[in-house]
């Protein structure tokens, strides 16, 4: 359920302008004669102090002096003004604030505290505040902004963190075929952000897509929870912003918000069923053909061309985006060939020539989707045919009409192929212009090149693929039995020392805690007591143990095959030596950690394997596994998952992206690796890490994978500060 309605931001029965002008020019006139041009049919009332009326309304001084209820107000006022207004407001009993009125949290300092202030107001009020610094909301019944114009009505719902954006892309809007059911302005999002919107416009009829231009994500885990349950009601579409680091830098500067890593947001995107548009131009394109066409049943498609190079040009399209070619039957192929000139190609793609007439066209079509041309049924031979969609090529050419390919194309689709997925490319500007806009307003998706129609196919595969996969709400996450009190108490014990980064000893033990193996472990505190605990590991490698000192090696704070008591005992001395000479001065050692080494002369086969966890922000963690050892860096052969809802799957899955799962399963007459024990620890990862939120960074490298078994030789955790 909604965390409140917010239905009044859509359908107001009465509206406050609060900043209202008879001045032509300014915001408070622009605002009104927008909601009084866009036919809005409920009350308003013009808010200002020094006037009796505007534009022939009455007008107010305060909204405390209006007699009747009001729903929501928009504020087109100074920002310095907006607190004391919205207490008016909040006695008055107002619903929700558009706050349209800039000089809060983007400019820092003042205005970051003002825009506290107005959260504080409206949350002692209940009411709902959509902005501030926002160009304000269009919807179906009211146009309450300050755009120039008021875009066509339509089924799109179009969310923008930025207004400037949003006017843009409602211009672009305006010459295409679409149209919209609102166009909300988001702001600073002081109060109401994207997830909340998109979480009441799942439930609303009327949106049959959501579009959104995002900065940044306040709450990913809302996010998380409510996302997915839209995406499976609608297509959810969203052009995220900062991709790059100076890109994320623009976006924290003109948002005030920081924004997060963006293979979070990829990550969060792909499990929440998102479709990611990169461009504006992917997401109107994503938007047009969910909105009109059909998801296609199978990934099975057929291309048709006038001519030759367009159709490698979309095979090669097709291919890049993982779209396959349909195979035709062939009784389909004999048709073709006794039916097509004989310089035609009946394969997939199919070539009907350059000369190819409007009628070419048509019998191509209905042939490869088995529609009879007797009693313009289909065909009984139809449950052969393996084409769930087609994309129509066409070139100018001297013989081509492409008008009335147009019109013959909508006519066949709309009474026969209602439930395939059809799409053209008509390739050209001057001589194609008006078939192009024929197409699109009869709802054809048509682009001027075939790669955009291969790309917009392709998310609406990946669409099919999520609402047949178990929805997130729904998923079973098995938990193993693990020791949380213990890894509590050494967290506890590593904030009172101060730390943030824990101590290999320590690492181990939270490991074995849940389930994890690693190498045998103890802290020697003094060469005596290296001497008392070699024994019991066995051969061992010793190892410097200061939290300032993190790469060991490089200072001679290692040392290896250590098999005998006294042996332990120098090196002790020799480690805790070169450490005090090359390693930083203000390094504070707690003493050598002595580990069991693993004997390799006994291991059939060794994987390197780099695991890890590093916490976003928006998302919380995410789980990372591939190529590990010295090389990691180098290789960068490594996937990442959410540890949200993490399954099995989804650590088999992530396995699979990398280079070295081709290693694991053997080569050359190896062996497999023990793969389902690889699964199981990042199971276990993603349940450490989900239990202990304080945890923000894991680093195991490496993470050796045997035949049987592994072991989880190096660690590093490390914990956020408090």
């Amino acid at each position: 359920m909604p965390q409140s309605d917010i239905s009044y931001f859509f359908n107001p029965k009465s509206i406050a302008i609060i900043g209202a002008s008879d001045t032509e020019g300014k915001v408070g006139n622009t605002v009104l004669k927008n909601i009084i041009n866009s036919g809005y049919k409920g009350e308003l009332y013009p808010i200002n102090p020094g006037h009796k009326t505007i534009l022939d309304l009455k007008a107010y001084q305060s909204v405390l002096d209006v007699p009747d209820e009001i729903e929501i107000a928009i504020f087109v006022i100074p920002s310095k003004y907006v607190v004391e207004v919205a207490k008016e407001c909040g006695k008055k009993g107002i619903k929700g604030l558009i706050i349209i009125s800039a000089g809060f949290k983007e400019i820092g300092g003042e205005g970051a505290e003002r825009e506290e202030q107005l959260k504080q107001v409206a949350k002692d009020y209940n009411m709902r505040v959509l902005g501030p610094n926002c160009l304000g909301f269009i919807g179906t019944y009211y146009n309450g902004s300050f755009a120039v114009d008021t875009p066509k009505k339509g089924n799109i719902a179009m969310i923008s963190q930025s207004g400037a954006m949003l006017t843009g892309m409602m211009d672009y809007s305006m010459e295409q075929s679409y149209g919209f059911y609102c166009n909300i302005s988001l702001g600073n999002k002081a109060d109401l952000g994207a997830v909340d919107f998109i979480e009441y416009l799942a439930d609303d009829e009327n949106a049959k897509v959501v579009l959104c231009y995002l900065e940044s994500i306040k709450d990913g885990d809302r996010f998380l929870e409510v996302v997915p349950r839209a995406a499976q009601k609608k297509p959810i579409i969203i052009l995220k912003s900062g991709k790059s680091e100076a890109g994320a830098r623009a976006a924290s500067s003109h948002t005030g918000a920081l924004a997060g890593s963006d293979k979070a947001y990829d990550l969060a995107f792909s499990k929440c069923g998102v479709i990611r548009a990169k461009t504006i131009e992917d997401l109107f394109d994503f938007g047009e053909i969910f909105l009109y066409q059909p998801i296609p049943k199978e990934n099975s498609f057929a291309i048709i061309t006038n001519a030759g190079g367009p159709g490698i040009v979309a095979t090669d399209a097709f291919s890049s985006e993982n779209l396959k070619l349909a195979e035709f039957s062939e009784k389909i192929l004999h048709v073709l060939r006794e039916n097509l000139p004989q310089e035609a190609a009946i394969f997939n793609p199919v070539d009907i020539v350059g000369d190819a007439t409007p009628e070419r066209y048509v019998f191509t079509l209905k042939t490869l989707f088995g529609i009879n041309n007797k009693n313009n049924n289909e065909d009984t031979e139809s449950n052969q045919i393996s084409t769930h969609g087609c994309l129509i090529i066409l070139t100018p050419q001297a013989q081509t009409k492409p008008k009335k390919v147009a019109e013959l194309i909508h006519q066949i689709t709309s009474k026969h192929l209602k439930d395939k997925t059809v799409m053209c490319a008509f390739i050209g500007e001057k001589s194609i212009a008006e078939a192009r806009k024929y197409l699109k307003d009869n709802h054809i998706p048509c682009y001027q090149f075939p790669d955009r129609g291969a790309h917009s196919l392709k998310t609406m595969i990946e669409r099919r693929k999520y609402l047949e996969e178990t929805p997130l709400s729904e998923l079973e996450i098995p938990e193993f039995e693990v020791n949380k009190k213990r890894v509590k108490e050494i967290i506890e014990a590593v904030r009172k020392d101060e730390r943030t980064v824990l101590l290999g000893t320590e690492t181990a033990e939270m490991f074995e805690c849940y389930g994890i193996q690693s190498p045998k472990s103890k802290l020697a505190h003094t060469p005596r007591e290296a001497m008392e605990i070699q024994p019991k590991i066995g051969n061992s490698i010793m190892k410097i143990v200061s939290p300032q000192i993190t790469h060991k090696s490089d200072i001679g704070g290692i040392v290896k095959n250590i098999n005998k008591p006294e042996d332990a005992f120098e090196a002790y001395i020799e480690i805790v030596n070169k450490a005090k000479k090359f390693g930083p001065q203000n390094a504070k050692i707690y003493g050598v950690e002595i580990q069991e080494m693993i004997d390799f002369s006994k291991k059939e086969k060794v994987n390197e394997l780099i695991l890890g966890m590093s916490r976003d922000p928006q998302f919380g963690p995410m789980v990372m596994v591939g190529s590990g050892g010295i090389y990691a860096n180098f290789l960068e052969d490594v996937a990442f998952a959410l540890s949200y809802k993490f399954t099995e799957d989804d650590a088999i899955a992530m396995l699979q992206k990398t280079k070295v799962y081709r290693l694991l399963q053997g080569v050359r007459g190896e062996q497999p690796s023990d793969i389902d024990a690889v699964i199981e620890v990042l199971q276990r990862l993603a349940q450490l890490v989900n239990d202990f939120p304080q945890i923000v960074e894991v680093d195991i490298n490496p993470l050796l994978s045997f035949i049987e078994g592994y072991s989880a030789v190096d660690i590093k955790v490390t914990l956020g500060r408090e």
